[in-house]
């Protein structure tokens, strides 16, 4: 839904002088005209007022409406799907993304601190990998970095408190 639907959907007439394009903007941190410029389409927004005005909208104004070039599927170019080595969440995209509350892969991203495209790439009805970030976001204990260190067969041997002098 674009800014225009939006407005014109909550009783507004999505003009200069309407009171829910105010209302957004505010909520938005943006002044009234700047967004009633971006629903026209003069002027195009930024990232960060897209999240929002997503935010502000309760995301029936999505960041992919408003930046499908930085938020929609034309961003996943280029990216390497996760090997399927990679251990699993017990949750899928979709779900985590309602449990959430969250509107799209790029908000997911933005919680996850992820690229975008790397989010998008998982598929949607499969366990996402057990990232840190995934697993304290579903309360789950994050795993300790393995010790990779070979064992030193002398460790026990060493009496510290005889050299000590």
């Amino acid at each position: 839904m674009n800014l225009t639907d939006y407005a014109t959907s909550k009783g507004g007439t999505a003009k200069l002088g309407c009171p829910i394009l105010a209302s957004t903007a505010t909520a938005a941190k943006c002044s009234a005209a700047t967004l009633y410029m971006i629903a026209r389409g003069h002027k195009q927004v930024s990232a960060r007022l897209a999240v929002r005005i997503a935010t502000a909208t309760g995301n029936k104004v999505t960041t992919s409406d408003l930046r499908p070039d930085l938020f929609g599927v034309a961003a996943t170019t280029g990216f390497v799907p996760v090997a399927d080595a990679v251990l699993v969440a017990p949750i899928t995209k979709r779900a985590l993304r309602e449990k959430l509350g969250l509107g799209n892969d790029g908000h997911l991203a933005k919680v996850l601190r992820l690229p975008v495209a790397q989010v998008q790439a998982w598929p949607e009805e499969q366990g996402v990998p057990a990232l840190p970030q995934v697993l304290q976001l579903l309360g789950g204990q994050v795993p300790a970095p393995v010790d990779t260190r070979p064992d030193d067969p002398d460790a026990g041997r060493i009496d510290l408190g005889v050299h000590a002098a």
